[in-house]
């Protein structure tokens, strides 16, 4: 292990020790932020799938047709496949919490920070594309019980999907530049 990676937060240089200072409350904030929306996220997918009228009241909005009458089984596999979606966005949660951790520890320019950046964009990623692919599986899903010639595929895409997929891929290639940098710094640091 690189002596970037296990020094601890009095051996950084003043100027880290300031930074710190000055995100300390900022990664507070962001760590409280990313536990919430995790949670959040998992009540609304629990509350959604578990009230029959809200769900054939929003999809049945969204195919344009009516889904009265909608079986228990349709309900389960739907909040399944949100549950899924839900887990990688969880798992990016944890990746938010654990780099604002790292933050807090004065491991601001490490590796171990660009590993859990690049996980944040991973798994943000792997959730927004499992929701752009689960989208018609649940549009089948959920017409499932209505007769042949009424059962429908639905798919949608918006801009905020594309938005969503740019900034994820950003941290992904910040997280690559700033390994690379604590990679050189290390070298340096073993030179001098």
């Amino acid at each position: 292990m690189s002596n970037v990676m296990s020094a601890s937060a009095q051996d950084y240089p003043s100027g880290q020790a300031a930074l710190r200072r000055r995100i300390g409350w900022m990664c507070h904030l962001i760590r409280l932020a990313a536990a919430g929306y995790g949670a959040w996220v998992l009540f609304t997918v629990i509350r959604h799938w578990t009230d029959p009228a809200m769900v054939m009241r929003g999809y049945g909005a969204w195919l344009k047709t009516d889904l009265a009458g909608i079986l228990p089984w349709q309900l389960m596999a739907g909040f399944s496949l949100h549950l899924g979606i839900w887990a990688f966005a969880a798992a990016g949660c944890f990746s938010v919490w654990k780099l604002f951790s790292g933050y807090l520890a004065g491991r601001i320019f490490t590796i171990d920070a660009a590993i859990w950046l690049r996980r944040i964009g991973t798994f943000g990623l792997a959730a927004q594309m499992a929701d752009l692919v689960t989208r018609p599986l649940v549009a089948m899903i959920v017409s499932a019980h209505l007769p042949e010639g009424f059962r429908t595929v639905g798919f949608f895409g918006n801009p905020t999907d594309l938005l969503i997929v740019l900034f994820l891929g950003g941290f992904i290639a910040l997280a690559e530049i700033f390994r690379a940098a604590a990679e050189i710094a290390a070298d340096h640091e073993q030179i001098v």
